[in-house]
This record gives C-alpha cells, sequence and structure tokens, in this order.
C-alpha cells in the first residue's frame, strides 16, 4: 500500500511538472478556520462548533504566454487540497475537497500583494442524509439533512493576501465563502455554505518568480458582440423518500456585448423542462394535521405535460479567461404553470400570484431565478457547459450542456480586410489573425 502512494504521488507530481512546465510554481500550506451559515433549521441544530482544517496547493505563476493572461493581470492559477471538521463529527463529519482556482491580482509590491480567489471542483462528505429513528428524519438533531451525497460541487470565492518574508518565502492569508452541494441530483440537498478564514505559508521555487511582467497593449478579445446558444440536460430528485430521478432540461439563447477584454453583459431568454412538475396531491401530515411533511413543497392535481415548461428572461454575465467562460445570470419567469402550485396560498395574493410578489424560499419557488455555471470551448465555437440553477439559495438543478458561439467582430478589425468599415462578419476563433497593415478604408 506504501508503495502504490508513493507510486501516486510521483506520477502525479510528474504530471503536474509536464503540464505547467511553462510556469513558475511554488507550494503552500494553510490552516483553515471558519463557520457554518445555518440556511436552514436542521443546521441550526446540527452546525455546532467551529470547522477546522488545513489546506495544500500548488500553484502556478502565469508568464504571459497566452493573451488572456495579459488581459487578466498575469493572474496565478492554482489546484487546492482541503480538509476539514465540521464542527459535529457524529452528524456532519468531515469534508474533502479538490479544486483548481485562479488569483487575480489586485495590487502588488515588493512586499505585499492583494488577489482576488475565485475557485471551482469536486467536494466530499464522510456523513450524508440518514433517516435515524424518526418518522420524517428532518429537523431533528439526530438527522443531517445538509448533504445528501457523498459527492457535491465545490465553489469558492474570497480575497489573499501575501506578505514576503524572503525572497522565496511569504505569510499568506485568505478571507472567503465556499458553497458544497449536489445540485438536488440527490436529496435532501440543503447544502454547506462556510464563512471562513485561512492563515498559513508559501514558498516560491524560482527567485523569478517576482519578476514584474509588462502587459501587450495589442492583446483585446477578439470580437465586438457574441450570440450563444445552448442545449442543457441534466437530473434530478425531489424527495428523498420517493427514490426516484427525474429528467431535467433547458435552451438558453443569449446575446452579450463587450464591456471589457474579460467582461461581457447581455440579456437571454430561457426555456426549462422539469420532470418532477407531475401530479403532486397534497398530503396531509401525521394525525391529518393540515400542515403537508416536509418536503411536500408542491401542490399539482393534474398531470399535465404544461406544468413541466417554464420560460424566463435574464441578464447575462460573462467573465471570459481564454477558453474558459465563468457565467452568471439572473432571471425572471415570464411564463411558469406552477407559480400557484403550493399546499398554502399566499398571504396576501391567495393563489393569483402577480409577476413580482414577496414570499419566503423556504415555502415557494419564487418569480426569479440564477444560474452560475462555467462554460470551455472546445474547438473553433463549438463549447461545453456545467451550470447550477438555484432560487435564491435553494439549488434546483445541475445542468451539462453543449452550444455554440456567434461571435461577430466589426470590418477593418483583427486584420479584416474587409471594405466595409461599418459592417461585421462572422469570427471564427480557428481563423489566423492577420498582422494589421494600413488601408484606404481605415
Amino acid at each position: 500500500m506504501i508503495n502504490l502512494r508513493l507510486i501516486f504521488i510521483s506520477v502525479f507530481l510528474f504530471f503536474l511538472t509536464n503540464t505547467f512546465a511553462q510556469y513558475k510554481y511554488s507550494v503552500r500550506g494553510q490552516f483553515y478556520g471558519g463557520k457554518i451559515v445555518p440556511l436552514s433549521k436542521n443546521l441550526e441544530l446540527t452546525a455546532k462548533g467551529a470547522v477546522m482544517g488545513g489546506e495544500i496547493d500548488f500553484e502556478f505563476q502565469s508568464t504571459g504566454e497566452k493573451q488572456w493572461e495579459h488581459i487578466w493581470n498575469f493572474p496565478t492559477l492554482g489546484i487546492g487540497f482541503l480538509g476539514v471538521d465540521l464542527g459535529n463529527p457524529q452528524i456532519l463529519g468531515q469534508a474533502f475537497a479538490i479544486y483548481p482556482y485562479l488569483l487575480v491580482p489586485v495590487a502588488k509590491s515588493g512586499i505585499f500583494n492583494l488577489n482576488l480567489k475565485f475557485g471551482a471542483g469536486m467536494s466530499f462528505f464522510t456523513k450524508t442524509w440518514n433517516r435515524c429513528d424518526t418518522i420524517l428524519g428532518i429537523n431533528a438533531p439526530t438527522a443531517n439533512s445538509t448533504i445528501g451525497s457523498v459527492a457535491n460541487i465545490y465553489l469558492n470565492a474570497g480575497a489573499n493576501f501575501e506578505f514576503f518574508v524572503t525572497e522565496n518565502w511569504s505569510i499568506t492569508a485568505d478571507l472567503g465563502y465556499s458553497h458544497m452541494s449536489n445540485g438536488s441530483i440527490l436529496t435532501p440537498n440543503q447544502g454547506l455554505n462556510i464563512l471562513y478564514g485561512q492563515l498559513g505559508a508559501k514558498h516560491y521555487f524560482s527567485k523569478a518568480y517576482h519578476t514584474n511582467f509588462y502587459k501587450n497593449p495589442a492583446y483585446e478579445l477578439p470580437y465586438d458582440f457574441c450570440a450563444n446558444i445552448t442545449v442543457s440536460g441534466g437530473l434530478r430528485e425531489l424527495y428523498y423518500s420517493e427514490n426516484k430521478i427525474y429528467p431535467v432540461g433547458s435552451v438558453h439563447a443569449g446575446l452579450t456585448f463587450k464591456v471589457a477584454n474579460w467582461y461581457a453583459l447581455g440579456f437571454g431568454a430561457d426555456a426549462f423542462y422539469d420532470g418532477v412538475f407531475d401530479k403532486r396531491p397534497h398530503v396531509l401530515g401525521e394525525a391529518n394535521q393540515p400542515n403537508p411533511p416536509v418536503f411536500q413543497r408542491y401542490k399539482i392535481d393534474e398531470d399535465n405535460i404544461a406544468n413541466k415548461f417554464r420560460g424566463g428572461i435574464s441578464i447575462n454575465n460573462e467573465f471570459i479567461i481564454g477558453k474558459v467562460t465563468a457565467l452568471f445570470d439572473w432571471g425572471i419567469y415570464v411564463y411558469d404553470p406552477i407559480r400557484n402550485a403550493y399546499p398554502a396560498p399566499h398571504s396576501k395574493y391567495g393563489n393569483k400570484r402577480p409577476m413580482f410578489y414577496s414570499y419566503d424560499i423556504e415555502k415557494e419557488d419564487g418569480w426569479n431565478y440564477f444560474r452560475l455555471g462555467i462554460r470551455y470551448r472546445i474547438w473553433d465555437n463549438i463549447f461545453v457547459s456545467a451550470a447550477v440553477k438555484t432560487h435564491l439559495q435553494k439549488a434546483e438543478m445541475i445542468e451539462f450542456g453543449v452550444g455554440y458561439l456567434l461571435p461577430f467582430a466589426k470590418n477593418n478589425k483583427y486584420g479584416s480586410t474587409k471594405r466595409d468599415p461599418k459592417g461585421y462578419y462572422l469570427y471564427h476563433f480557428t481563423q489566423k489573425e492577420a498582422t494589421e497593415y494600413p488601408t484606404i478604408w481605415k
């Protein structure tokens, strides 16, 4: 077993060294301390102590060999390995995460660096849902209704501080927020949110690591606006007791405009399909009490295919990092046949909820939605994507998709020799960018 571990570690280090050979690298270790944000009644009972643990990171400084590295001010790429105790070993257990991340420089000096940190990866739990000895198994001190699966997504955002002690050593600190859940693929899925701080040290393997890089001003986003279409699908579970998985999916069409070389803003239209919205009559609780059991979120009296579809319009934010684009959308439902499909009527509007209204996210989905995702361009204008759709902090689904980009660039830009300077042409990422030269049309 020891020999196998040594072989695995050797192969892993060899892979890192060869994959990131063009980068200068460092290693850092940090102590981790945090507090679970109790966004559910169950967590108010089970999240008793502080979250404690540690993290080891391998980091690789970009050197400007790619255009996006100039645009993002020569960020640092990292791979993090996190292990923490969740403050209640008997119920919540421990969590582990492996995730790539990006450190984007905000301020640099000879003795101090300030970076923004963004990461996404996988997390794993040692304790998951169990019914224990209760009938419903929820909101009881002896149950864990936070996580229903061992494997989950891991999202991380925060600030990174670095104070140099020598040319090769520095003291580091992080402040941030992390989220772990499975996107309702398996329930229960309350999700785990942690406010955390870290303190540790970093070792650089090269003194030249601190070289000041100079941006090439010619590097810029090679198009002015971009249309896109994405077709996605996935699976989700609604109630743990059903032990049934339903298909979900969506179609998104959007149009974004370049605001900066790293950011685009626009709008889109969404069509959603959710197989869970079949006939779901109201179920009484114990002893025919009027309140339904926990997880009886919807009340749908008939099995109608129209109930499975929703439509919305959204504001789209895109953060462009070379072939990778981080997505953040906020949308409102313009077609929602289950807007009133809940056991209890609205306190003000009854069963005639308008498009916009106040609501309790613990009892209903509401009128708006969010999508947080990532898109990777695999060849030319073709991309694959993964995203989680939520209603506020409640994850509804994880979807995996494929799509196509339609970027448009202005003529006479990026080496184009077209005669109409006011027109646009469809840009392909596989095209060779010709060197610009003076023409009579400029």
